[in-house]
């Protein structure tokens, strides 16, 4: 039976928006000494160590028919969007990349619409509308976002973001019968050998010649996995579980607001294009879970 949402419950969602919303910093702080596939890798590798012992204690709820539904999950709600949003943080700021994070809801509906048979409104179709245009003010009507000359990286998050609207689809689709916690857990098992090699093909050594500031930077990244990966994702399984869906995912409308925190401590500029297209897009959102 569903309950009302206690104390500890909204205490969790903050916690839970505190974790996701600092995400991105940890990112760029990384990416001041490990390439973005490092940063990527590291935060892959780590997580799949910290999810073993889930594995090993919820194997056996693992179905054959189940494994290939599960990869394409930690494909694309993993692996990917891993790497895409280290390759773009090189070049705008974590603010923007909090930001368009939210678009997310808005690709679990449209991919759905368009590939999984899911029931719409045109209200909902009027916010995925709404937060597009925000996306669209964000990327293209000012640059004060850009640590280089080109602030149209921000695109990859927005694929990121498409990439999350697939994986949540294939969730609901295929593996609704099967425990979150397990999903991950078999996820990040699967990508622990690729992540490794690419590890290996980088020249992860060199980064830590640089001084003292790369294991600095290695607990940034080693927080992204551990608390941003794994504690994040058992927080929101256990959120679900207390209250409901709708009231876990309302953690959509916290993440940009720490992740703009965030950017002003690291004294990234924020100006009114920021706001007004964060606005945008979390109204849209709005719409589309009405």
């Amino acid at each position: 039976m569903v309950t009302k949402p206690s104390f500890s419950d909204w205490l969790l969602l903050l916690l839970l928006a505190l974790i996701w919303g600092s995400s991105f910093i940890l990112m760029k702080k990384g990416l001041e000494v490990f390439l973005p596939e490092q940063v990527a890798a590291l935060r892959i590798v780590i997580t799949a160590i910290i999810m073993l012992p889930f594995l090993l204690i919820r194997r056996q709820e693992i179905r054959k028919e189940k494994v290939k539904y599960i990869a394409l999950q930690g494909i694309f709600g993993n692996f990917i969007p891993a790497f895409l949003f280290t390759i773009a943080q090189q070049y705008i700021d974590s603010s923007l990349a909090g930001i368009l994070n939210s678009l997310s809801p808005v690709f679990v509906l449209l991919l759905g619409i368009l590939f999984f048979s899911t029931g719409y409104t045109w209200l909902k179709v009027t916010g995925m509308m709404v937060a597009f245009s925000g996306s669209v003010l964000l990327l293209f009507f000012q640059d004060v976002h850009s640590t280089t000359t080109n602030g149209m990286f921000g695109w990859l998050i927005v694929l990121a973001t498409l990439c999350y609207g697939i994986s949540a689809n294939i969730i609901k689709r295929h593996l609704a019968d099967v425990v979150p916690i397990t999903i991950n857990a078999v996820a990040f098992s699967m990508m622990l050998i690729p992540a490794t090699v690419i590890l290996l093909l980088t020249d992860l050594p060199l980064a830590f010649s640089v001084g003292p500031d790369a294991y600095v930077a290695l607990g940034y990244v080693a927080t992204l996995g551990i608390v941003g990966s794994g504690l994040a994702s058992i927080i929101y399984f256990r959120l679900i579980h207390n209250t409901t869906a709708l009231f876990a995912s309302s953690v959509t409308y916290l993440v940009p607001v720490v992740a703009l925190f965030w950017g002003f401590v690291a004294g990234e500029p924020i100006g009114l294009y920021d706001y007004a297209g964060m606005a945008l897009i979390l109204c849209g959102v709005y719409l589309v879970g009405k």
